[in-house]
């Protein structure tokens, strides 16, 4: 712009130039994310990552590391919104008193909490979610003398309740051989004991119940299979009252 006011064109080559320039980087973005694995699919083998198309995979082979890493956009723009082969999991936490009784319930992720809040608690609800294989005893552990053989807490069906599980503390021998068998991770137990010790200290509680509800995703071959109704019922795993102090 001029002293007068009048706007003054920029020259045909340096408008040329800066479209040129413009195209280039939108081009980068698009292959960064044309490039990126897809699925998981259904495949005669079970679900799968589809891989990306060739010709995004080898443009994005000169793309990431001369023009899009040096100015550090190398997010594919996939969230973890999107990958929809992760377990949903949320719990319940019942707080009691010195006698027993319950006088308030948590739900984690709480649905009235504001966004950023609520994400953190859906990742500690999913830390909740990883549990582990206990593999079987290969033969028979014996004591030795003056001590007790080791014992291990295992995932248990509730008697008569199919889809509920708790915490059986048994010895390693007995762990059955004829089924799988899953446990907490040592991250679940962890969490667990933290999260117990924060509820009891704010609302001065005796104890707190710890329930988990999670449900398995629905797999693509869903689509193309026959699969029982009562696979993608709820899944309910009790921790157990823990006290105050976690343990």
């Amino acid at each position: 712009m001029d002293r007068d006011g009048r706007t003054i064109p920029l020259p045909r080559w340096m408008t040329v130039i800066g479209s040129l320039v413009l195209g280039f980087h939108l081009m980068a973005l698009l292959i960064l994310v044309l490039a990126a694995p897809s699925g998981p699919w259904p495949t005669p083998f079970g679900a799968d990552m589809a891989l990306a198309p060739w010709f995004a995979g080898k443009l994005n082979d000169f793309f990431l590391p001369y023009y899009l890493k040096p100015l550090k956009l190398t997010h594919n723009y996939h969230f973890l919104t999107n990958r929809t082969s992760t377990t949903g999991v949320y719990f319940t936490a019942k707080l009691r008193d010195a006698k027993g009784e319950v006088f308030l319930t948590v739900e984690v992720p709480d649905a009235n909490a504001n966004a950023f809040v609520r994400h953190r608690q859906s990742l500690l609800a999913r830390g909740l979610g990883d549990d582990q294989p206990v593999p079987p005893m290969m033969g028979e552990s014996v004591a030795a003398p003056n001590q007790q053989v080791n014992r291990i807490k295992i995932w248990d069906m509730a008697d008569g309740k199919p889809r509920e599980l708790i915490l059986r503390e048994i010895p390693e021998h007995l762990v059955p051989r004829d089924r799988p068998v899953m446990k907490t991770s040592d991250w679940t137990e962890l969490l667990v004991r933290s999260y117990v010790r924060y509820l009891a200290r704010r609302y001065q509680a005796g104890s707190v119940e710890i329930v988990r509800h999670s449900q398995e995703p629905i797999p693509p071959a869903a689509l193309i299979g026959d699969f029982p109704a009562q696979a993608f019922d709820e899944l309910i795993s009790n921790f157990g009252p823990l006290p105050a102090s976690g343990k």
